[in-house]
């Protein structure tokens, strides 16, 4: 009886998990793209104070991060969905 318990503990450990452990957890926005926004914010702030006009283009290059950074907000909401989506096909496949 010790022995098949023996075997039966040893297949339970040494099979694969692959269903148990399918996909990594994943982080709501990836480090880069949050690395990413704050530069842009740091970078809008220094155009803020560098003052004078540069001829319209120190304003123009400041919308563009505006621009940008609204970007990166679409870009986190469609993550979301796309994650949220992924997730409820696998929990329909198990």
């Amino acid at each position: 009886m010790k022995i098949a318990t023996l075997v039966l503990l040893a297949m339970i450990v040494l099979s694969p998990t692959s269903r148990m452990f399918s996909a990594s957890p994943q982080r709501d926005v990836p480090a880069e793209i949050d690395a990413a926004r704050q530069a842009l914010k740091n970078a809008r702030a220094e155009l803020e104070h560098a003052g004078g006009d540069w001829g319209g283009h120190r304003v123009t290059a400041m919308s563009h991060i505006d621009q940008a950074i609204k970007e990166l907000g679409e870009a986190k909401i469609t993550h979301a969905h796309i994650t949220i989506s992924s997730r409820e096909c696998e929990s329909t496949r198990r």
